[in-house]
Order: structure tokens, then sequence, then C-alpha cells
């Protein structure tokens, strides 16, 4: 493990964590957690006030697999950091998307964009939005390909290309329930929460320091799965997912220290596929493109158990994780030099 792979990172101070011996009380569902509940996507009581709060530049919405643990998701970070613009449902709850030419799906298909793509492909478009005359073009046939696929830019937990869960709009879901009544699986928070918006957090600052371009965005919410890559298969072949647009992420390597087995480092955890890809967004549709860390702290909770991670397995160089990308990344130094 790295000994600072985060640093010039805009992360706020992770020390006071440290100085929490005890499990404390959920606020919401009054269980025992630790720093936040994984269930209830919230700050144990005591420390609200000390948690960073992330504003989005999209929405962002989590499938997790009913078999995903949730204390183990790395997707958990994202709802409670920011809650205003994550929610997390459990398959098989998927909300309806009224509108889903302005919602992409996060998953790296033969047909699959990258946002430069997307964006030209946007451009050359009429501006007449109902026009999704080239729609089925651009969407991936996930069913038929799905199993071909080796890059999965979400990293999902055990074998897991992206790893995670989230919250709804607002501090949680609305008061909407975008599930059915026999969907009741769907984790959904009411909109009441001790995790309220700071002052200064207007709406109208946000959309200041937002400032879309004069180009329209191609897409306001963006879906990612959390499962591992077999259960990936039956949630990417749903019929209310498999006509989405696709998209992919850069390449990046993962800082993740759970052990998944025969996925390469590019395998990202759900947290960090979420961060690339609101930094990528803003590099590329916001109008100021310099990014200044604004999403940083997304990774506030990945930094600060990574860093423990480290301490408590001395360097992390015994851990399977990164044993397998170690000799990976052997193997394929062998293969070049051939």
């Amino acid at each position: 493990m790295e000994e600072k792979p985060f640093e010039g990172l805009k992360i706020s101070s992770s020390d006071f964590l440290n100085t929490l011996e005890n499990r404390t009380i959920c606020p919401k569902c009054m269980k025992s957690r630790k720093f936040y509940c994984y269930n209830c996507f919230v700050p144990v009581k005591g420390i609200e006030d000390l948690i960073p709060r992330v504003q989005l530049p999209i929405k962002i919405d989590i499938i997790k697999h009913q078999n995903e643990c949730d204390g183990k998701s790395t997707s958990a970070h994202a709802a409670v950091l920011a809650p205003d613009d994550v929610r997390v449902f459990t398959y098989p709850c998927i909300p309806d998307y009224p509108d889903p030419s302005k919602v992409v799906l996060v998953f790296p298909g033969k047909n699959s964009l990258t946002l430069e793509e997307l964006a030209r492909n946007s451009r050359s478009k009429p501006k007449d939005r109902d026009n999704n005359s080239d729609n089925d073009q651009n969407s991936c046939r996930l069913s038929s390909e799905v199993g071909q696929n080796e890059s999965l830019c979400k990293n999902l937990k055990g074998n897991n290309p992206v790893n995670g869960s989230s919250s709804d709009k607002g501090s949680n879901p609305t008061s909407e329930d975008p599930c059915s009544k026999e969907t009741a699986s769907c984790q959904v928070l009411e909109e009441s929460s001790p995790y309220k918006r700071k002052a200064g957090d207007t709406e109208g600052e946000k959309t200041k320091k937002q400032k879309i371009s004069s180009e329209e965005p191609p897409f306001e919410r963006a879906i990612f799965v959390d499962s591992t890559w077999k259960q990936t298969k039956g949630i990417i072949a749903d019929d209310r997912l498999k006509d989405m647009t696709c998209i992919q992420l850069k390449s990046r390597e993962t800082k993740f220290w759970r052990h998944q087995k025969d996925n390469p480092a590019t395998y990202l955890s759900t947290i960090e596929a979420v961060y690339y890809l609101v930094r990528d967004y803003h590099e590329l549709f916001l109008e100021d493109t310099s990014y200044n860390g604004e999403y940083d702290n997304l990774l506030f909770f990945f930094s600060f158990m990574y860093q423990k991670i480290r301490t408590f397995y001395d360097g992390g160089k015994d851990l399977k994780a990164y044993k397998q990308r170690a000799k990976t990344k052997q193997v394929c130094g062998e293969k070049t030099s051939e």
C-alpha cells in the first residue's frame, strides 16, 4: 500500500474519528454504529457537524445487490457525504426514470461511450431532446455482452468492480417512494434527517458554484451497480436498465484494500468510481473547467480507512489484494519485455 496515495487532494482532516473509542447510536434507527449508519446513511450522534458535506454536479443512483454486505460497502460513503445527490436502492428495486435520455449507466459494454464521446454525440444531435432516433445505437445491449467485458469501471464488492451503497436526493430519498410497495426491499430514507443543509448552502449558491457552460450537459443522473461481477449480469440485463446509454470511465488504478479474485487493479470501488465520474464531469461540462478539489471529500471515509488498514497490516504488504496486484504487474512486465 502506498504511503500517501491521496496527497494533494483537498480532503478534510479525519483525526477526530480516531478519538471515537466506542460505538455510538444512529440517530434514526437507534442501532449501534461506529462512524455512520450504513443503513440510514447518516453520521452517528455527536459528529454530525464534523463530517464534510459534498455537493455534486449530478445526481447519483446506486443499485445494490441484495446479497451485498452493507457494512463493507463503500457506496455508503457517498450517501453519507453527499446526501442531497446520492440515492441507494436494493435490487430488484429500481426507480422510474421519466426521461432516460438524461440518465446514463456506468458500465463498460461494447457500445459504451467515454464522456468525451458522449459530449461530441450530444453536440451533433438536434436540440430537440425528444429526438432519440439514434438512442438505440448508442445504448449498450448489455444482456448479450455482459460476460464479455473485463474492465468494469464500477468496483463492486467481493469480486466486485464497484463497491457501495448510497442515499437519496436531499438528505435521503424524497417522500415519493420510487419503488412500488411490492418492492419494499428498496432502501429509501424519509426526507427528515438530523443531517441538515449547512448555512450558506442555498440553491442559489449551489447553482452559481456549479454554473453549467453554454453547452447543455448530456446527462443529469448516473447509475452505478454495486455487486459482484456474477451478480452484475442479472442486474444489468434487467429490462429497466438494459437499454440505458452506457458510459465508461478512464482507466485508473484502485486503492481499494479488499481482495478481488482475478480482477485487475483497474476495478474501482464504488466510491472511487463515483468520485472519478463527478470529477471528470466537472472538467468536461462545467464552465470553470479548472477542478479545485470540490469533490475530494467523497474520499473522506475511504482515505481514513485506507490509512487505518495500512497501519494495522504493517503497510499492507501481506494483504491478498496487493500481493495479487504486484504479481499481475510482474506478469505484465514480463510479457512486455518478451
